[in-house]
């Protein structure tokens, strides 16, 4: 319901007769049929050639079923020129380069599409991956700290913050975020884990081993014999 809400509110601010269609196509995707749902986004953008919306629609659909990676341009330069400022532009333009095997191409056009929306989060969570597969942990860190402040709960994020910490060399501040977050969250075996490995490279084996028996099962309790009844 959300994306059919998304879809007409963006296709009644960009001036797109079509939107029925485009909802028509989301309801489609909705429903698991993401050949038909680009079938009827291509019907639009036929009617429609200059509008910016189909041609978006077109490409993150392509992108998503493996299609055709000079279409995805096409139509991503005619949004472009259409919505020069909009970062679903420069976000899918960032999955197209990382298709093509070009991660600096990639991260670039994320940086616009973090620029012109900073809180896109899915962008900033492939331009931070970006940046550690490229070896620029410090950038790497920029990002995985936004997503963490905004979003403290997504664990996966702090965890590849704190990476992005100890392999600069900072072990003390990646000690200090992972005790944060097994303090906010003492259950979770993999935080622990994650702690215990720490400890260990820095040679606090005691407190490792210590981490890691806290997440054994308990041992069973012994069972006693029932007592036979007195014969007094």
């Amino acid at each position: 319901m959300l994306w059919l809400l998304v879809a007409g509110t963006l296709a009644a601010a960009m001036d797109v007769p079509a939107t029925g269609d485009l909802t028509t196509a989301l309801s489609q995707e909705a429903a698991g049929d993401d050949a038909g749902a680009l079938a009827t986004v291509e019907a639009v953008v036929r009617a429609w050639p200059a509008e910016a919306l189909p041609r978006l629609e077109a490409a993150r659909l392509l992108l998503k079923l493996g299609g055709d990676l000079d279409l995805v341009e096409t139509h991503l330069d005619v949004a472009s020129a259409r919505a020069p400022e909009n970062p679903r532009v420069h976000y899918l333009r960032g999955l197209l380069w990382e298709e093509r095997g070009q991660p600096l191409r990639a991260a670039r056009a994320y940086e616009l599409a973090v620029f012109y929306r900073t809180s896109y989060e899915d962008a900033r969570f492939r331009l931070a991956g970006l940046w550690a597969s490229l070896g620029d942990w410090l950038k790497a860190e920029l990002h995985y700290r936004y997503l963490a402040r905004s979003r403290p709960e997504w664990v996966q994020v702090r965890l590849q913050l704190i990476r992005a910490l100890e392999e600069q060399g900072r072990t003390t501040d990646a000690e200090k975020e992972l005790l944060q977050l097994k303090n906010e969250q003492p259950g979770n075996a993999l935080v622990i884990r994650r702690l215990a490995d720490l400890y260990e490279r820095t040679g606090r084996t005691q407190q490792a081993a210590k981490l890691r028996a806290s997440l054994e099962p308990p041992a069973p309790s012994k069972k006693m014999r029932p007592l036979r009844p007195s014969r007094r």
